[in-house]
């Protein structure tokens, strides 16, 4: 992208599909593969981000993030390196990891209920909070468009640490972010302008899976 230009436009992605999603279990930090579905959403990313000039590739160090993010980046011209964040990282489900909600609401219905009356603040056993994942990632956003200022940038991430931003961005409280969908490998796009001011020109669009 033109560095001319007066915004700063974040590619913002949530990864391809993870194997147990169609059973409905949740992932934060479990290291979990691609299904043959989530394949092909590389294939349909790929050919969305063709022709982007990037000046930065950013993602989660989980490999349902990275590895698409690499590909990305080796198809960039010029080709880009990586920058993995930790940080990026879902959040962290702790002893909720793997589970169903059927079996988190048999297990642990007791902080559930907690979580669903405290959204924000409430710390998931051995895990994290929405807060604690904020306080990690919204630095971390902050800090790649403060080192790209009128590039262009592709971020490959997580629903949850997508959400947490978009919020931000929206001025929106942590309470609604389930209200803010993120499909497997959907887009979003925002520009941060000069002014400091982000608009989110497209939120949450799938991949093009039927295109030749």
């Amino acid at each position: 992208m033109d560095s001319a230009l007066k915004y700063t436009r974040i590619f913002l992605w949530r990864h391809p599909e993870v194997q147990g999603a169609k059973d409905g279990r949740y992932f934060g930090h479990t290291d979990v593969p691609l299904t043959r579905r989530g394949k092909q959403q590389v294939v349909a990313v790929l050919r969305r981000m063709a022709g982007e000039k990037l000046n930065a590739v950013y993602a989660s160090d989980l490999q349902r993030a990275r590895l698409l993010a690499e590909t990305i980046a080796r198809r960039n011209s010029p080709r880009r390196k990586v920058e993995v964040l930790e940080a990026l990282r879902e959040l962290n489900l702790g002893a909720w990891e793997g589970m169903s909600f059927q079996e988190i609401a048999d297990k642990f219905a007791h902080d559930l209920a907690a979580r669903q009356d405290n959204l924000a603040s409430h710390r998931i056993p051995e895990g994290e909070s929405l807060d604690d994942l904020a306080a990690r990632v919204v630095p971390a956003f902050q800090q790649m468009v403060g080192d790209n200022t009128g590039g262009s940038i592709c971020v490959i991430s997580h629903a949850g640490v997508n959400r947490v931003f978009l919020a931000k961005v929206l001025g929106a409280p942590l309470e609604r972010i389930f209200r803010i969908e993120q499909e497997y490998a959907c887009l979003n796009i925002i520009d941060v302008y000069a002014d400091g001011v982000p608009v989110v020109k497209l939120m949450n669009q799938p991949p093009n899976l039927e295109e030749e």
